[in-house]
């Protein structure tokens, strides 16, 4: 998709304004002029990416936001699968290396993460506490075919979701800290070589919005050339007038990356809007997983087949050398 702005196609964007202003389907509370509803009331879409696809000479390639997060029901790999948490130990303490795709979820150590992950795995895989910080470690979630027998599945995960340490407020030692964030994020630039990381989901609270810390992660993301995603959560202990103002200022960060000396920004144009405690905006987030899961198979099967042929390829020559 055009990260840009299409400023010379005025006409056909004086329409795409003009429905957003005046459609009766807008939730309350209508977003700013930098983001657009999609068919999901918990989900925004940054206006900068549906304009960008704005073309005169070729109105297919028009995407309507009220297209995008049409879905009510589960994804089939969810509804025909199950996750279950995976011990270090089937790696044998080391990091998979098998062509499976990941994606993490990252935030400070408040944000709610180990509720949503239950939520979406629909079970209480991720330990819950009242004490933020808990986790110091990457967890891995593997979604497995429920009709694979348990000594099938080491190597059949459909893909996994990584409970990564939580950044900042939490109570262990600074010098102990400081060295998990730091392991945190080798572990993401490791994982971005290796090719299996698909994306990171970035929780903000959404009582308290995007703050410096967490827009320095972000960078962080982006310089490492990290595709993410910036999901709100906790979205039932606030206002609708606040979690517009929240996704916006999300929508306003991706429209400036996006604009500055050309370079592209590796976040994604939609922000979620998440409840665990209500269950609401969490089939959007399992349509989203299941499109990484997707295209990251179909992507590391390309990278698996071009790896055997190049070793292939240096056996033959080692072989003529001989």
């Amino acid at each position: 998709m055009n990260r840009g702005l299409s400023g010379t196609k005025s006409f056909l964007k004086r329409k795409l304004v003009s429905w957003r202003c005046n459609s009766t389907s807008a939730p309350i509370n209508a977003p700013p002029l930098l983001m657009y509803g999609t068919a999901s009331p918990y989900v925004y879409v940054s206006s900068a990416a549906i304009d960008g696809t704005i073309d005169e000479e070729d109105p297919s390639l028009f995407v309507h936001p009220k297209s995008l997060f049409v879905e009510k029901n589960l994804p089939k790999s969810f509804e025909s699968s199950q996750f279950r948490y995976v011990s270090p130990t089937t790696f044998n303490f080391e990091l998979p290396d098998k062509p499976i795709p990941e994606v993490a979820f990252l935030g400070k150590s408040n944000v709610g993460k180990s509720s949503l992950l239950n939520a979406l795995t629909t079970k209480d895989l991720a330990k819950t506490s009242k004490t933020p910080g808990r986790t110091q470690q990457p967890n891995y979630f593997g979604l497995y075919p429920s009709f694979l027998k348990n000594k099938e599945k080491e190597d059949a995960a459909l893909g996994y979701i990584i409970d990564l340490p939580g950044f900042g407020y939490a109570k262990a030692p600074d010098e102990v800290v400081a060295k998990w964030q730091a392991t945190t994020q080798e572990f993401l630039q490791q994982r971005i070589v290796d090719g299996n990381l698909q994306r990171v989901y970035m929780l903000i609270d959404s009582r308290r919005g995007l703050n410096t810390f967490d827009s320095s992660i972000l960078g962080w993301l982006d310089e490492a050339e990290c595709d993410y995603t910036v999901v709100l959560t906790k979205a039932d202990s606030v206002s609708k007038a606040k979690l517009v103002k929240s996704a916006n200022e999300i929508c306003m960060r991706y429209h400036a990356k996006g604009l500055e000396n050309e370079s592209e920004t590796h976040q994604s144009p939609c922000v979620h809007i998440t409840s665990s405690k209500k269950n609401k905006g969490i089939v959007d987030l399992m349509w989203a997983i299941d499109t990484d899961f997707s295209l990251g198979s179909e992507q590391l099967k390309i990278m698996e087949e071009e790896r055997k042929a190049k070793s292939e390829k240096v056996s033959k020559g080692w072989g003529k050398t001989r």
